[in-house]
């Protein structure tokens, strides 16, 4: 049977448990073999200064530690330069010919998927796993042309009716979930260390300590 591989990416700066309570929610309900967690190198939309790519793949490194379905990868940072999400799928494909790739993303996120680098070609390669957002609806994906099949199930979700739906709509694949509200933010994380506020269960020890011994975000 074909491998289901989960894919996270993002800059993780820093990860906390909101990117690891979702993954794993997302990893239970779709059946997902394993969750590749893949830092940015340098990320298209974001220009904000950071650490280093290293140290954020030591984070997440360090945070998926003791969950044998989760595991870091440095595809992007090792490719260097901006990276384009098509890019990392189309390595992923050739690193695993033969196992079903499902892109994790935030419904904020994805309702920009027309500014993504090639976007459409992006659609056919992979399935897309839509995660519930704070302060966005399902709904909203009806502005998207090829969701417009589905503004009934977009609406039942939003009415919490259903937690999922799976849209297929010409060669594209949607995985919609509503998920539980995890509400912490890496802003959040960055502006408490920052101003030496405490930062404990927002993110595992571990990455809190690392963050303290390295200095980041201080």
């Amino acid at each position: 049977m074909p491998q289901r591989l989960g894919i996270l990416g993002g800059t993780f700066n820093p990860v906390h448990f909101g990117h690891l309570a979702a993954a794993e929610e997302v990893r239970s309900r779709l059946r997902l073999d394993r969750v590749l967690f893949i830092p940015s190198s340098i990320p298209p939309h974001k220009e904000e200064t950071m650490p280093s790519a290293a140290a954020r793949l030591e984070m997440v490194r360090l945070a998926v530690t003791g969950n044998p379905a989760f595991e870091p990868s440095d595809i992007e940072i090792k490719r260097g330069g901006r990276s384009y999400t098509i890019d990392t799928i189309e390595a992923l494909h050739a690193a695993y010919p033969d196992a079903g790739l499902f892109f994790i993303t935030g419904l904020d996120s994805f309702l920009e998927i027309r500014t993504w680098h090639q976007w459409e070609r992006l659609l056919t390669l992979c399935s897309f796993v839509v995660l519930s957002r704070p302060g966005y609806h399902f709904a909203d994906l009806a502005s998207l042309n090829f969701m417009n099949v589905a503004s009934g199930e977009l609406v039942r979700l939003d009415r919490k009716e259903h937690v999922e739906a799976i849209i297929r709509t010409g060669a594209f694949t949607f995985f919609l979930e509503m998920i539980p509200l995890y509400d912490i933010s890496s802003t959040d994380i960055r502006c408490r260390v920052k101003e030496g506020r405490s930062v404990k269960y927002l993110l595992p020890q571990v990455v809190e300590t690392y963050i303290i011994k390295n200095k980041l975000y201080g």
